[in-house]
């Protein structure tokens, strides 16, 4: 296949049509999965236990996976996996740990005392992936947020359809994670969001999930927090003709290939060159692939090569589409990334390829998707981190103040309001 290049701006047609892109809506699936939350609900365990057997290969009258099955599984992992793993869990924990807030206060100058104290979320509940694929980074990007922000109870449902997988296992066993249930799909969001006999509701459920769980996480929005509403990934490579084509090539069918033919790989660049050459790669790449037929219908959906006027104008189209994953690959590349203002991960250089971010190099890779970069933040300790604010008013204070508060609680219309602070004068 050949990818199209089309020189660009930010208000072109194919870049707004790129910003436009969503999953489609379905109302058979919507309605499918109010009707399971509700029953859920109600039926409690044994409603879902039911739909665990129906949706997620269960086989017993029993939702929790032991201990001694999480130890067993574990101990089936490749060493070098194994390995690998245990230092990817390091470099994320060491990354997170510079995100731990602290509680704060300060003395006015009336004697009173304000601030805010943060306090950890009790019960978090994290959805794993497990049908179509098997995905232990999923687990320890959200897990160890939430462990740093000094959660005490994590609660991990998984649709494990052929047995818990060992690179699962072992981060459930690494992460010191006891409590995990055979089930998914909306099923696992309402057991989490309502509880169950012997199963207590969640504060927050963070984690991505299919169709029918993205439609659950944002039904019971309200009864508990969630993270985001995950939507079509994207990257968008900003490359000068100094880049090295069949790199970016290979980088833009990173994300190609997740295979909901909703995905972005566009590259920008100023030089009609380089676009001719990264279009020939990536025709050569999908050739050989095995993953062929999925890289088409992302690409053919969504693939793209831009050309800007210049490297400059490049950003300005960048920061038009707010894309996932961003890199940067340019001779003035520090330069190029002070005028990034929507992205939800940058990758800056050659060697930064957006892998390294999904799987190890310590930042979370629960990011903005389909451009909500313009106002979303990747997942971090601070979601699962809650904040009070503390008022602590003196005597003095309030004398001075009173009046003005309630001639604003007057404006207001409240009566009382202004009374409860005029009665201490």
């Amino acid at each position: 296949m050949r990818i199209p290049i089309t020189k660009a701006s930010p208000a072109s047609p194919e870049v707004l049509r790129l910003c436009s892109r969503s999953a489609a809506q379905n109302s058979e699936i919507e309605k499918l999965v109010k009707k399971i939350l509700l029953n859920v609900k109600k039926g409690g365990l044994d409603a879902a236990i039911g739909y665990a057997k129906k949706y997620d290969g269960l086989t017993k009258n029993n939702l929790k996976i032991s201990e001694a099955e999480i130890k067993k599984a574990a101990s089936k992992i490749d060493a070098k996996l194994k390995n690998a793993l245990k230092q990817a869990i390091e470099n994320v924990r060491f990354f997170h740990q510079k995100q731990v807030e602290k509680s704060w206060s300060f003395k006015g100058k009336d004697g009173e005392i304000l601030g805010q104290k943060i306090r950890p979320l009790k019960r978090v509940g994290l959805y794993v992936p497990g049908g179509a694929g098997v995905y232990p980074s999923t687990l320890i990007m959200n897990a160890i947020p939430a462990i740093v922000a000094g959660v005490k109870e994590l609660v991990v449902v998984s649709p494990i359809k052929d047995g818990l997988q060992s690179a699962v296992a072992f981060v459930l066993q690494e992460l010191g994670i006891k409590e995990v249930y055979h089930i998914g799909g909306a099923q696992a969001i309402g057991l989490l969001a309502y509880g169950a006999k012997g199963i207590a509701p969640v504060d927050k459920i963070a984690g991505p999930g299919n169709v029918f769980a993205a439609f659950a996480k944002k039904e019971v929005f309200g009864t508990v927090d969630i993270d985001m509403i995950a939507g079509p990934s994207e990257i968008a490579i900003l490359a000068d003709s100094t880049a090295n084509p069949q790199w970016v090539a290979a980088d833009m069918l990173s994300q190609a290939e997740h295979g909901s033919g909703f995905e972005a790989s566009v590259c920008v660049t100023d030089s009609p060159i380089f676009a001719k050459k990264l279009a020939n790669c990536i025709a050569e790449q999908v050739k050989a692939s095995p993953k062929r037929e999925i890289l088409e219908k992302s690409l053919g959906a969504y693939g793209h090569i831009f050309i800007a006027k210049d490297m400059y104008a490049a950003v300005e189209i960048v920061n038009k589409i707010a894309p996932e994953h961003l890199e940067i690959v340019a001779k003035n590349q520090d330069e190029l990334e002070k005028l990034v203002e929507n992205a939800g991960a940058i990758f800056v250089g050659a060697y930064s390829s957006e892998p390294v971010g999904d799987y190890f190099a310590g930042p979370n890779h629960v990011l903005p998707t389909n451009g909500t970069a313009r106002f979303a933040s990747p997942l971090g300790v601070y979601d699962f981190l809650k904040r009070t604010s503390i008022i602590r008013y003196s005597k003095k204070a309030m004398q001075k103040n009173a009046a003005s508060i309630a001639e604003i609680a007057t404006c207001e219309g409240f009566y009382h309001h202004a009374r409860a602070v005029s009665i201490r004068r």
